[in-house]
Parts: structure tokens; C-alpha cells; sequence
């Protein structure tokens, strides 16, 4: 790891808490905060459902990396959330390793798709290929299927943290007492 820089780099699949979490351990860290999917969407002008439908999610995986390779060049003292595919891609991997800490928000898949179920976004990887919403049964299976395709990846992160049952509080102190001597 870069030892001049603080970056922490939050990964977990959709609904383990990265969006929610990152701006409040952000301010108690005294850092900035980025959200990777919402620099994409401003700078493409398009919602990230929209990036998927028109040029595939190739393309949204090369905006990605281009993002984070910025992030990790030209900023410190940040918390970064990435999107829950983020880590899937061997670059974007070894980039996150390599100049931040990676710390992986862990959450049950049940407590996954109560948060996702009824949200407002509409998340493409939990879209049925024709675009149309997945029924409650489809949904679970679909979310255990990524879970276990990305579950390999969440786990290389040097700091785990179980967000299932816990309060954002919670977490946020024990990523913050985990954090204790890894960063300047």
C-alpha cells in the first residue's frame, strides 16, 4: 500500500451499506467522500441503468476504472464507495490494494434483499434480461447468485466488517477502531 495516502476504499455487494455508511465515516474520519456510481452517473449525464441499457455494462466497467484510477492518482484522505461489481475486475483489485485500504461491508443475503426489494433504484444487475423487474423468489436467487460469484473477491479486503443486524453506528466504530494504526 501507498503509505502516503489515505484512501479507503468500501466494497460489498448492492445494499450492504457502502452509500449510507461512506459519508458518515467520511465526516468522522475528516475526509472526503466519492461514491464511484454517482461520479459515473455525473459525468456521463445518465443513470447507471441507463449506461447499462445504451452501451452495456463493458462500458460501465471501463468508466470505473477510470474513475478509481483518478481517485487513486490525484486524491487523499478520502472513503471511496465502490459498486458492488467493482471488485469483480482484476485491476480494479490490485488499484484498490495497492493505494488504500480495502474494507469489505459484509451483509446476509436475506438482510441484502430486504434493503434492495423495495428501493427506489433500479439496480441492473437485478434486472431479468428483458429490463423487467425479478418477483421476490427470482430476486433472492439472483442476489445469492452474485454473492457467491463476488464473494472470492470481497474477501481479499484487509478489514471485514459483518453489517447484518448493526446499526450505522455501529459499524461505523468498529471500522474505525479496525482502522486504528493503517492510516496516517
Amino acid at each position: 500500500m501507498n503509505r502516503t495516502k489515505n484512501i479507503v476504499f468500501l466494497s460489498g455487494f448492492m445494499g450492504s451499506g457502502k452509500s449510507t455508511i461512506g459519508p458518515r465515516l467520511a465526516k468522522k474520519l475528516g475526509y472526503d467522500f466519492i461514491d464511484v456510481d454517482y461520479v459515473i452517473e455525473e459525468n456521463e449525464g445518465i443513470t447507471i441503468p441507463e449506461i447499462f441499457a445504451s452501451h452495456g455494462e463493458k462500458h460501465f466497467r471501463t468508466l470505473e476504472k477510470e474513475i478509481l484510477t483518478v481517485i487513486s492518482r490525484e486524491r487523499n484522505n478520502i472513503v471511496v464507495a465502490l459498486g458492488g461489481g467493482t471488485l469483480t475486475h482484476k485491476d480494479n483489485r490490485e488499484l484498490v490494494k495497492k493505494d488504500g485500504i480495502l474494507i469489505y461491508l459484509k451483509a446476509a443475503p436475506e438482510e441484502i434483499l430486504e434493503r434492495v426489494e423495495g428501493g427506489k433504484i433500479d439496480r441492473p444487475m437485478l434486472l431479468a434480461a428483458d429490463g423487467r423487474k425479478l418477483s421476490g423468489k427470482e430476486l433472492s436467487l439472483r442476489i445469492e447468485s452474485l454473492l457467491k460469484e463476488r464473494e472470492e473477491h470481497y474477501t481479499e479486503a484487509s478489514i471485514i466488517i459483518e453489517t447484518s443486524g448493526k446499526s450505522v453506528r455501529g459499524t461505523i466504530e468498529e471500522i474505525t477502531s479496525k482502522l486504528k494504526g493503517k492510516i496516517l
